[in-house]
């Protein structure tokens, strides 16, 4: 869906900054890096197509996702610069190697008997199923990784994913378990990796983080998929892994890479912050056409509310957007875990407002799939990662263990008895999206997205709390402190998803407030002053 921020955007003339970033792309170099830290609703794609029209020699645009690269595909089609995702130009390199991508997971580990092989030594509670896990998660852990080799630390890495950093943890009983796991389990957990990774190569199975990973091993190729470029234009730049920003580096092309480090939100599965670890010189795009001044107070006032302070340069509201020009639903209640979407879809459903509930085919796939494995009945599992379980136990071992958000968001559906009420959202929200007059969503999926209504989800903690919970991550670690500050971010995120309409932002921004002073607002209301504040 095109934005009606970039449709304004695009028909208006450039601004200043738009301009100056236009003309410095077009006299980038070879090696030359060009950051544009660009705050919500700025532009960004517009600006961009306005470099690839200044350079007359042929580039590609590096996209998040499929549907992100298919949109920019058509916006830049005007241009000599292609639009793609990173993992479509290393298939489309590794596709005679490798044909169809295959999945890597502990169960295919377990059969190539590599764990008897290694003997990796009996600790309580590491059976072979878990050990097999961690492996995998070690080979994950070195595709994502700007490393040539599998080292011990991407090992020490899928361990602290499955039990806690030792350094951390409080329960001394838990601390000890840690660290008899890092201290036996480090050396062997290394070894079954290389050996299965090697063995993944010669037979030809490689799962998409293995084939992204060749682009940074092999330089041959990494020609094939780079070498008729001659420059790359980064998305989302704030939120690629390590081997992404590797192999962008290693091809040696004019970069502009293109970001808000305020909209970094997935550094919990291995995302980093690259536009601060590239050199280059940096450029901004304050002005949002999204929305105006009244939604850019809050947005201020978001970033405001971070511990650092948030940034220096000042956001500007140049919109609102046409709402009316606005294709699909008009709302949005968007949330911040899928538990609370189910909850707030389910209200909405309940008092005749329909909705279209955001990947509900694979929630309602991924739920009766758990229940089914709960049920022993086997056969109608349809999830492949459910697949591999041979019962439930094992399942609940395995979200308990390896700690995987999903997993654990299952288990919980199954064990409060919550799937029936999946299946009945399934059969009562509005099956595409553009039939629908609201969404109901999470945060992580409504980045991208704008919609003339937002209300937040009762489930968001308010800034008391998520301000606790950054002083709390100080005395833990770093990671801990950019988890935390991501909260901050995605509040930021959902906020600014509205183009003239924003509810429940103040219990959240302002939680000390009465909040009869504020009565809560709703996007279902469609005769309510569509003032946002």
């Amino acid at each position: 869906m095109l934005h009606e921020t970039e449709r304004k955007g695009a028909g208006m003339k450039p601004t200043e900054e738009q301009g100056q970033i236009a003309d410095r792309a077009a006299s980038l170099k070879r090696g030359d890096v060009l950051k544009v830290i660009a705050f919500a609703g700025a532009g960004k794609t517009t600006t961009l197509k306005m470099c690839a029209k200044r350079r007359s020699d042929r580039g590609m645009y590096l996209a998040f996702n499929k549907a992100i690269a298919d949109e920019a595909k058509q916006k830049l089609g005007t241009t000599k610069c292609g639009a793609s995702t990173m993992h479509s130009l290393a298939y489309g390199a590794m596709r005679d190697l490798m044909g169809q991508p295959a999945r890597i997971n502990a169960r295919s580990l377990m059969d190539t008997g590599l764990i008897e092989k290694h003997r990796p030594p009996m600790i309580k509670g590491w059976g072979s199923y878990r050990v097999a896990a961690a492996v995998v998660r070690t080979m994950v852990a070195f595709a994502n990784s700007a490393d040539d080799d599998i080292l011990p630390k991407h090992a020490v890495e899928a361990l602290v994913d499955s039990v806690g950093d030792p350094d951390f943890l409080i329960s001394d009983d838990a601390k000890m378990k840690a660290e008899e796991a890092i201290r036996f389990l480090v050396t062997p957990l290394t070894e079954i990796a290389i050996d299965y990774w090697v063995k993944c190569i010669e037979d030809g199975a490689y799962s998409h983080d293995m084939y992204l990973k060749m682009l940074d091993l092999d330089e041959g190729i990494r020609q094939d998929a780079f070498g008729r470029l001659r420059y790359l234009m980064i998305d989302e730049a704030q939120d690629i892994n390590p081997v992404q920003r590797s192999i962008v580096m290693k091809t040696g092309l004019p970069v502009i890479a293109v970001g808000d480090p305020y909209q970094q939100i997935y550094s919990w599965r291995g995302a980093e912050n690259a536009l601060t670890l590239m050199e280059g010189e940096e450029l901004y795009l304050t002005q949002s056409f999204r929305f105006g001044e009244e939604m850019a107070e809050i947005a201020r006032h978001t970033l405001m509310t971070r511990p650092d302070g948030g940034p220096s340069q000042r956001l500007v509201g140049l919109g609102p957007g046409d709402p009316a020009a606005h294709t699909g639903p008009k709302g949005a209640i968007i949330c911040r875990t899928n538990i609370g979407m189910l909850d707030e879809a389910m209200k909405c459903l309940n008092s005749g407002h329909p909705v279209h509930v955001d990947k509900m085919d694979e929630l309602l796939a991924d739920a009766q799939s758990a229940q089914a494995l709960f049920e022993g009945r086997m056969n109608d599992i349809t999830s492949p990662e459910l697949r591999q379980f041979n019962n439930w136990d094992q399942f609940e071992m395995a979200a308990e263990e390896g700690g995987d958000p999903a997993f654990n968001k299952l288990v919980r559906l199954v064990r409060t008895r919550r799937v029936r009420e999946v299946e009945e959202l399934g059969r009562r929200h509005e099956k595409k999206p553009d039939g629908a007059r609201l969404l109901v969503c999470t945060g992580h999926r409504s980045k991208g997205l704008e919609f003339p209504a937002v209300m937040m989800g009762g489930d968001w903690a308010d800034v008391e709390q998520l301000k606790k919970r950054h002083a709390k991550a100080v005395e833990k670690s770093e990671k801990h402190v950019t988890a935390a500050n991501e909260e901050f971010n995605l509040l930021y995120v959902a906020f600014t998803r509205s183009m003239l309409r924003l509810r429940g932002h103040r219990e959240i921004l302002f939680p000390e407030q009465d909040p009869n002073m504020d009565p809560r607002g709703d996007p279902r209301d469609e005769d309510r002053d569509a003032r946002p504040a």
